[in-house]
């Protein structure tokens, strides 16, 4: 199989705005700020460099609580400077720059439906210097019969990486939201202190549950490599979500899960048809504080994926790059990223099945340098430092093996933040192919 590490930026910085186990809808009241002043903003310039994307500037807003109080809208653009595209086979040189846009609204509530929330989100891009792995799964010595690439070798390649996802989430009248559908969650610097009640408790009789579905398309090329110059796909996904936490952009304590059914059939311009199911459950444990920390929480993660679609048998092109029916490479059943296998390139590995596993201990302690500092455009809530271990596994088919065998294994610290209401991490993780850094939004789970 053909595995794709995808462009860091755009993803990096909207991840907050897919749908996720904690993708509830929800009201922020900061007890902090005026009743009347709940709106925040920020626009940031950034600059980055990296041997994939040469360096590369660029500019991003996100607004949070404008047109109406539980929407967000983020958007971002770059480029990069000329580089020189490089390829594993023998070719003359040329010179590209990296380039993109994206944009994101989120939560957006139409006037005919107080339960009804829609979101969309979409992005450009090219790159000139793409990396696909050659059998992304976790057996590194299998080779493609033409090819002497192995699972642990990047092949580079120039080309565009252009997707759009949109969909509708229904609150259900059950459990939190049966009168009330937004439930307001007061901060404190960060820290809800309105929930004491709130998180656990019967699944659907208490906690928020949503059901939806969503659209997505995505345009994959491989300018140099693939014999068909592109992977497209695009498709429905129906889900359900019930979050049973105190605070779902931080939980404390609770928990909550989410079941995901996605598929491509097959028409317009896509590659080919696939499916796939998605379960997730995370889980909280808040422990008592101690004289210099604020919040102690052990937080759980289990993950996991398949793909009944996929036939390892049968190959979709001569040189045996795709197989019949799986799904794409940042689809489906994957591992490795800032979200699962934070060691790994992101979706490192890529098969019919996966599972996974994580353990964090995250706490806050009361010392806050920016807390109450004038100067600083962006509010500094808290800062949470943790600490990580992870394990999962692909293969190519989902039975006890998947326990047995070949399971890859990291450990990490991370250092994260409450700033204008949405969690920041900058975390490093360490597994048998090296490290990997990442500066993300979002909690992983």
């Amino acid at each position: 199989m053909l595995y794709l590490t995808k462009n860091l930026l755009p993803t990096l910085l909207l991840s907050v705005f897919c749908n996720s186990i904690n993708a509830s809808e929800f009201l922020i009241e900061d007890l902090n700020r005026d009743k009347n002043k709940q709106q925040t903003w920020v626009v940031l310039p950034y600059v980055f460099s990296s041997d994939s994307m040469g360096f590369t500037m660029g500019a991003v807003g996100i607004f949070a609580g404008y047109i109406q109080p539980q929407m967000s809208i983020v958007a971002t653009t770059f480029i990069g400077e000329e580089l020189e595209v490089k390829h594993n086979d023998l070719r003359e040189s040329e010179t590209e720059r990296t380039s993109g846009a994206m944009l994101a609204i989120n939560g957006y509530r139409p006037s005919f439906s107080n339960r009804l929330f829609v979101s969309a989100i979409g992005a450009y891009g090219y790159y000139p210097n793409q990396r696909l792995y050659i059998e992304g799964g976790n057996d590194s010595e299998k080779d493609l019969e033409n090819n002497d690439y192995n699972a642990t070798t990047p092949l580079q390649t120039q080309g565009y990486n252009n997707w759009f996802k949109g969909d509708v989430r229904f609150v259900l009248p059950w459990g939190e939201s049966k009168n009330q559908v937004l439930p307001k969650i007061q901060l404190q610097r960060g820290i809800a202190v309105n929930r004491d009640h709130i998180g656990g408790g019967a699944p659907f009789s208490t906690g928020q549950t949503l059901i939806g579905s969503e659209i997505f398309y995505s345009k994959w090329t491989a300018d140099k490599f693939l014999e068909s110059q592109e992977i497209n796909t695009n498709g429905v996904r129906l889900f359900l979500e019930h979050d049973n936490t105190d605070y779902p952009s931080n939980p404390s304590r609770g928990y909550a899960f989410s079941a995901k059914a996605s598929a491509d059939f097959g028409t317009g311009n896509s590659t080919q048809s696939w499916n796939s199911l998605e379960v997730d459950y995370s889980h909280y444990l808040e422990f008592e504080n101690v004289s210099w920390s604020r919040q102690s929480v052990v937080a759980l993660n289990v993950w996991s994926a398949y793909s009944p679609s996929w036939k390892d048998s049968e190959t979709l092109y001569d040189n045996g790059s795709l197989k019949k029916h799986q799904t794409p490479m940042w689809e489906g059943a994957r591992l490795g990223g800032w979200t699962r296998m934070r060691a790994y390139d992101n979706n490192r590995f890529n098969d019919k099945a996966a599972l996974y596993g994580a353990i964090e201990y995250r706490i806050i302690p009361r010392i806050n340098p920016l807390a109450d500092l004038a100067w600083n455009p962006i509010p500094v809530d808290w800062f949470q430092f943790v600490l990580f271990a992870e394990a999962g596994r692909v293969a190519e088919k989902y039975d006890v093996g998947l326990l047995l065998s070949d399971m890859k294994y990291d450990v990490g610290f991370s250092i994260r933040a409450l700033a204008a209401k949405v969690p920041v991490r900058f975390e490093m993780a360490f597994g048998e192919e090296g490290s990997a850094m990442w500066f993300m939004l979002k909690q992983p789970f």
